[in-house]
């Protein structure tokens, strides 16, 4: 299987549950894929008027097939993937541009996908697993962002993700079949 064929089967696995937009531009970086999904919870006695609570959780997906004529995916590109993430993702979709995200934000997370048909550099994997970038908005009460980044590699039919991307691990790998 093919890089694209690739990234086509994760729109394929997310259009149920994400409204996915294709070429975002984000940052001066344009994603193939770009995913929003949203989740309201709330919790009322007898009318809805009368709420208890109510907390909103989401997750915004960028998928990138990073292509041979690239080069090989370094340490240093894959920063430059991930900058616009924290830079103008956290702000612009998470807190809405404000000092902190709406009142009933639980949390938010920003999931970064990278799929390359070649192998992926040792150094590249060692950043990814080291990779961290969260917040917590107002102690908490606000609520928190993670990020989650998931390397794959078409050649090497290897899955390699950060810490708060793992649980994503064996999803992808069955994807690849």
């Amino acid at each position: 299987m093919q890089a694209e064929q690739f990234v086509e089967k994760l729109k394929n696995f997310y259009t149920s549950t994400f409204d996915l937009e294709p070429d975002h531009r984000l940052g001066g970086e344009v994603y193939d894929v770009y995913g929003h999904f949203n989740v309201d919870s709330s919790r009322y006695v007898l009318v809805k008027k009368a709420k208890l609570w109510e907390a909103n959780s989401q997750e915004h997906l960028f998928i990138r097939n990073w292509k041979a004529e690239e080069g090989p995916l370094t340490p240093e590109k894959l920063q430059q993937l991930i900058r616009p993430l924290e830079e103008e993702a956290e702000p612009r979709y998470v807190r809405k541009g404000e000092k902190y995200p709406p009142k009933d934000h639980m949390y938010s997370f920003l999931t970064l996908i990278v799929v390359t048909d070649g192998a992926i550099e040792d150094e590249t994997i060692r950043f990814a697993k080291k990779y961290k970038f969260g917040k917590t908005y107002l102690f908490n009460f606000r609520g928190y962002l993670e990020t989650r980044l998931v390397l794959v590699s078409m050649k090497e039919h290897q899955v390699t993700t950060n810490q708060m991307g793992k649980e994503l691990k064996k999803t992808y790998q069955k994807l690849m079949g």
